[in-house]
């Protein structure tokens, strides 16, 4: 299959499952994990903008009121701007409106209706880390200095938010090409086709 479809296919069922709901362990398992990444993609961003530019403004300076109050605002929309690239690549593949949430400690788009071939919803995983990874290195590369210390902040905090995508990902790979995968935000659930069609 190669489309999205709502209802799924017969000899399908269910091989596996990410459940946000229940399992709180493997919430704070990614969220710990997520703070690792994120330190670690900024100390290299910063390291990289050093060794491409070394002419640019130094990351030291003054932390203030304002900074940290422009800081908290980026990251909000940084975390609706990653929201929103899985919601439309959910609606471009589905050309339905997918749903969006905010918990304590995660946010999360879905399209609970439907169920996405593979490909498709790697892409849809992938999307907020490929786009906004990218527009982040182009920034680092050619933005002026006063920018690259926000922007190797953003890029990590994106990058430290796809944690739980990669999780997916990895999930989703063992599985075979043929599957189909549902997501309501919150549970993400993986179908095969284990019973063969007569």
């Amino acid at each position: 299959m190669h489309h999205a479809t709502q209802t799924l296919p017969p000899g399908y069922s269910q091989s596996a499952e990410v459940n946000l709901k229940k399992d709180k362990r493997l919430i704070i398992l990614l969220n710990i994990a997520a703070f690792f990444f994120f330190i670690l993609i900024f100390y290299l961003a910063a390291g990289f903008t050093a060794l491409v530019r070394p002419s640019i403004v130094t990351f030291s300076g003054n932390i203030t009121i304002g900074l940290l109050i422009t800081t908290l605002g980026l990251t909000v929309v940084m975390l609706i701007l990653h929201e929103a690239i899985h919601g439309f690549f959910f609606w471009l593949f589905s050309h339905s409106r997918p749903v969006f949430a905010l918990r304590p400690l995660y946010a999360y788009a879905g399209a609970p209706a439907w169920f996405f071939p593979r490909r498709q919803y790697a892409i849809t995983a992938l999307g907020p880390l490929v786009i906004i990874g990218a527009a982040g290195l182009l920034t680092l590369l050619l933005a002026p200095g006063s920018w690259v210390l926000m922007t190797a902040f953003l890029a990590a905090m994106n990058t430290g938010g796809s944690v739980g995508d990669l999780f997916v990902l990895i999930r989703l790979s063992k599985l075979s090409a043929a599957s189909l995968t549902n997501d309501t935000g919150e549970v993400v659930t993986f179908f095969e086709q284990l019973q063969p069609v007569l």
